[in-house]
């Protein structure tokens, strides 16, 4: 066959391309992909993920650290259709990451066009191949496997690997936490359900609601997502999950969770487990202390009998303050020029005399609270351990309503700093947002458990892994960020335009083309719109099926 290989001579292409001559173009980006591979391949995590993620096959062709990196390059591209793996590998950055001798691009001199030369792992294809392997074989590996098999190796093996490579910080912070994801409304989406919801998203009893609550509900095919996390500065580290079916009760999920952990990664890694009220277990709180060694946060019901002594000593308990986390403003930038000063001086003048003139009342700051600390109550029948109670009411205010209270299975945390490390939990509401909206978590095309259940395995562990790679480039700041928001971050040198002219090529950041192009001569510029307007026609034309069916 025919082919030449591509290789990098700037001087050449570029002298060539300011007379005018070149023989293609190619827009490449994903930067940030090619770093984020580089650093899991110089780091060798990849391939110690691998060496324990189930298979179904028999016979194993494809190394399965390929297949790990292939389903991480999809879910970076927020992609959950396999067929979506060749757009993602010629446009990605995983292929300028791996070994030359597995893939690369190549000009072809007939069509003069860059195509790309895979090797693949096999001699079985009857023709050239265009990824180094099939985006249905990825399909068949990720059905293959049973859904709780990909469960038992995120849940064990994987927190193995996050324990060597030093994921778990010595704060030992974890929080516990379910969500739903809504699907389709189709059976065929194995163990789903259907429930009412109200307008929030949350579970209700319809035939305990009155008429005008039953118009605002709404009916949902829906999995319940239990997790666990682990907080760390910031970032954030899926420790556990667990999909199943939307009715099931996530409690017993949660502390079975908890436990396949410790067991994974030993004892003392986990100190800290905070929690929602839909996770009140006596039991299973008395054994995370006697057992594992791990402190449980959680806040206490009305209904409880603890709840009840706790108030009734409050009257003699000492009362603190509780200072409310200051939220500092971004500060102005540097040297700003005195015209825009006198502008913004102006704008908040014109703000101040608004708001002076408008009839509403400016909304009152929210009432200061104040905090007690009582210890060792036995009230808890369920629980064989002392329960320690934080008991959180406004300043000034007899309202019932306004009160709540924090049990906890340490004395040793102070009320101000146990209500602080209670307020991490909500954090996890913006992540389970992320992952819903901006990983695309809900949109599977697979209506299989199995395929559905490696899908949610995959994008949490590149969520973790991308966190990873911020606090080892220390910009545990960007945790936060929507995915479009940190590829812009990760990767200021998005863009490259990728120039090519007899087998050479150079590759020049956006703006430097720009430049280049720009400053050509009249007669090298109209050889080079001659040029582009040839290959504008080439990529409007129709796509060739890249397997035809053989006559």
């Amino acid at each position: 066959m025919d082919i030449s290989i591509v290789e990098p001579h700037p001087r050449r292409v570029l002298e060539a391309f300011r007379n005018g001559q070149f023989d293609d173009l190619e827009i490449i980006g994903q930067a940030d992909e090619k770093e984020f591979f580089e650093l899991c391949f110089r780091e060798k995590i990849l391939a110690a993920l691998a060496d324990s993620m189930p298979t179904g096959r028999k016979k194993e062709e494809v190394p399965r650290w390929f297949i790990l990196a292939a389903n991480l390059s999809l879910k970076l591209h927020r992609e959950n259709a396999f067929s979506g793996f060749e757009r993602v590998v010629r446009c990605g950055g995983l292929l300028q990451a791996l070994d030359p001798a597995i893939a690369s691009k190549h000009l072809d001199p007939q069509t003069q066009r860059v195509v790309l030369k895979c090797q693949g792992f096999n001699d079985k294809n009857d023709y050239e191949r265009q990824t180094p392997c099939d985006q249905d074989f990825l399909r068949k590996v990720s059905r293959d496997v049973p859904a709780p098999e990909w469960q038992q190796w995120f849940n064990g093996p994987v927190q193995q690997v996050f324990q060597r490579y030093g994921f778990f910080d010595p704060q030992g912070i974890f929080i516990g936490d379910a969500s739903y994801v809504f699907v389709p409304d189709n059976e065929a989406y194995e163990g789903s359900v259907l429930m009412w919801f109200d307008e929030h998203n949350h579970p209700v009893d319809y035939e305990t609601l009155d008429p005008e609550a039953r118009r605002r509900c709404t009916r949902r095919r829906c999995y319940k997502w239990v997790s666990l996390l682990h907080w760390r500065d910031g970032a954030y580290v899926y420790a556990a999950v667990a999909l199943v079916a939307g009715n099931a009760h996530e409690c017993p999920i949660l502390y079975e969770l908890v436990r396949q952990f410790v067991g994974a990664v030993g004892l003392g890694v986990m100190k800290w487990l905070i929690l929602d009220r839909g996770f009140i277990d006596g039991e299973a709180i008395s054994q995370c202390k006697t057992q594992m060694g791990v402190d449980v946060l959680i806040p206490l019901r009305r209904n409880m009998d603890v709840w009840t002594d706790a108030w009734a000593l409050a009257p003699q308990a000492h009362w603190q303050p509780l200072e409310e986390p200051v939220v500092t403003p971004a500060p102005p930038p540097a040297q700003r020029p005195e015209n825009i000063i006198r502008r913004e001086a102006k704008r908040q003048k014109t703000l101040a005399q608004r708001k002076a003139q408008s009839a509403e009342p400016p909304p009152s700051p929210p009432p200061a609270r104040e905090v007690c600390r009582l210890t060792d109550f036995t009230s808890w029948s369920a629980a064989s351990v002392p329960i320690h109670v934080t008991l959180i009411r406004p300043v000034g205010s007899t309202d019932p309503k306004q009160r709540w209270a924090l049990a906890c299975t340490t004395s040793d945390l102070p009320a101000p700093a146990t209500v602080q490390r209670y307020a991490r939990r909500t954090d996890i509401e913006e992540r389970h947002r992320q992952l819903k909206c901006f990983y695309d978590l809900t949109g599977f095309r697979s209506r299989s458990f199995d395929a559905i259940t490696s899908q949610m395995v995959f994008v949490l562990l590149t969520y973790t892994l991308r966190q990873w790679q911020l606090w080892r480039l220390k910009q545990t700041a960007w945790a936060g960020l929507t995915p479009q928001s940190l590829e812009q971050k990760l990767a200021i040198h998005q863009q490259w335009i990728v120039i090519y002219f007899q087998c050479a090529y150079v590759q020049l950041p956006l703006v430097t083309f720009t430049r280049e192009l720009l400053e050509l001569a009249e007669e090298a510029r109209a050889k080079a719109l001659a040029k582009v307007r040839q290959l504008e026609e080439c990529m409007l034309a129709p796509v060739a099926p890249l397997r035809p069916r053989p006559p």
